[in-house]
């Protein structure tokens, strides 16, 4: 009997094995390529675990709680650990990059490129988005976009259980909306005739019920001073002529930029702070997260809805897509870009390493790093009857000092409990 268990064990364990050598690898390698090894020893065994289960806690124990919400900023040394060290795209300052995965597989290429030790957790983040290991909470409702309740965790982007998990890459309409989430998008560049005494003056090309080369031979019968655009791809302009509506003008496939590390400035999380009467314990435990990303801003505007996704180049200049490509000097605002459920994030994070500036080869995993609580966070919200923020009525130091009369409160409530 115990050699057929010890038996289908082992089986167990090859099958195991066999299934992960098609998946993408969990986290950073010191194996650059075959027969090169970065550094003394090779890290052959990768974790591939799940986060630690949370203690459970009975709803007769759980006699004190309330709900918070912290900001962990990333101009704070001891936050550095989490957005460091950054990560970037390949691509011409001002351009698009060339970063495209074009399946799971693909997500890992060299056009992403990222430290060989460890990386910022929006790297990671990113990543298992892109692999569909997490679920995306969107900020608002589509019918009310003003409204960003999304640390409600109401607004999910659904994904197709026939996909198993692959919707990015083979669910269009799950990738636009994603896209749309964690990157830069423009709408394309429009097509156009140009004139062949002056190509700048040209005309714009709209879709009509004709065919395209119905269209084209009949726009330079009527027009024949223009140059033809058929010299672009054919099979590219018959797929973006399908593509348009019928009257609207026809565009270049939209361009996108990811947001790198550097283009997140903060994490925003919600918390519940309770007290546990069984064990005797006042702890600490976060609900959901959501990286924080600078988005434009016009002070004119006559309503809340957020503008555009502004993305950072390496020397940190901030650039935004409309029609093109361009630099942004303009005023903008940060807000949270989407909201993770954090019990699903562990059991991803579980598996990556801060930076450890004492030992390099004694490392903590993300997980560790946010149940011990080794960050910093500013609180700018807490339960209250009108639902407000700290900044709704308290602004500059003042709010700071509001942030800490909330912590002292705690302190004392916990101290009071044992005070016989």
């Amino acid at each position: 009997m115990k050699v057929k268990n010890v038996f289908l064990y082992v089986l167990i364990g090859l099958s195991s094995f066999v299934n992960a050598q098609g998946d993408p690898m969990r986290g950073p390698l010191n194996q650059p390529s075959n027969g090169v090894i970065d550094g003394v020893v090779l890290n052959e065994e990768l974790p591939v675990g799940v986060a630690k289960p949370y203690e459970f806690v009975r709803s007769s124990d759980y006699v004190f709680s309330k709900r918070v919400y912290s900001r962990i900023d990333a101009r704070e040394k001891i936050n550095q650990s989490i957005f460091l060290p950054f990560d970037s795209f390949d691509g011409e300052e001002g351009e698009t990059s060339s970063y495209n995965p074009a399946n799971a597989k693909d997500v890992d290429n060299t056009s992403w490129s990222r430290d060989q030790s460890n990386w910022s957790l929006w790297t990671v983040i990113l990543r298992h988005i892109l692999l569909g290991d997490l679920t995306v909470y969107q900020v608002a409702s589509d019918n009310y976009p003003d409204v960003e309740d999304g640390y409600n965790l109401r607004y999910p982007v659904v994904k197709n259980p026939n996909y198993n998990g692959n919707d990015y890459f083979l669910n269009s309409a799950y990738k636009k909306t994603i896209s749309n989430i964690i990157s830069a998008n423009g709408r394309g560049e429009d097509l156009k005739f140009a004139m062949l005494s002056d190509p700048e003056d040209t005309i714009i090309v709209t879709k009509t019920n004709q065919t395209l080369s119905a269209f084209i031979d009949s726009a330079i019968i009527a027009n024949p001073d223009y140059i033809s655009i058929q010299a672009i791809d054919q099979e590219k302009l018959a797929s973006w002529w399908e593509a348009a509506n019928e009257g609207s003008i026809v565009k270049k496939d939209y361009k996108m930029m990811y947001a790198a590390s550097n283009s997140i400035f903060a994490y925003n999380v919600k918390e519940d702070w309770y007290f546990d009467k069984e064990l005797s314990v006042f702890e600490k435990r976060i609900i959901c997260i959501a990286p924080v990303g600078r988005y434009t801003y016009d002070p004119s505007a006559t309503t809340t809805e957020r503008g555009d996704l502004l993305v950072y180049n390496k020397l940190g200049k901030a650039y935004r897509f409309d029609n093109g490509f361009e630099e942004y000097t303009e005023q903008w605002e940060e807000r949270e870009m989407f909201w993770l459920y954090f019990p699903e994030l562990r059991n991803v994070i579980v598996n990556y390493f801060v930076y450890n500036d004492k030992n390099d080869s004694d490392r903590m995993s993300y997980d560790d790093l946010f149940l011990l609580r080794y960050y910093s966070g500013q609180i700018y919200k807490s339960s209250n009857r009108y639902d407000q923020e700290v900044q709704d009525y308290r602004h500059g130091v003042d709010a700071l000092y509001e942030a800490e009369k909330f912590k002292d409160k705690m302190r004392n409530w916990e101290h009071d409990v044992w005070n016989f």
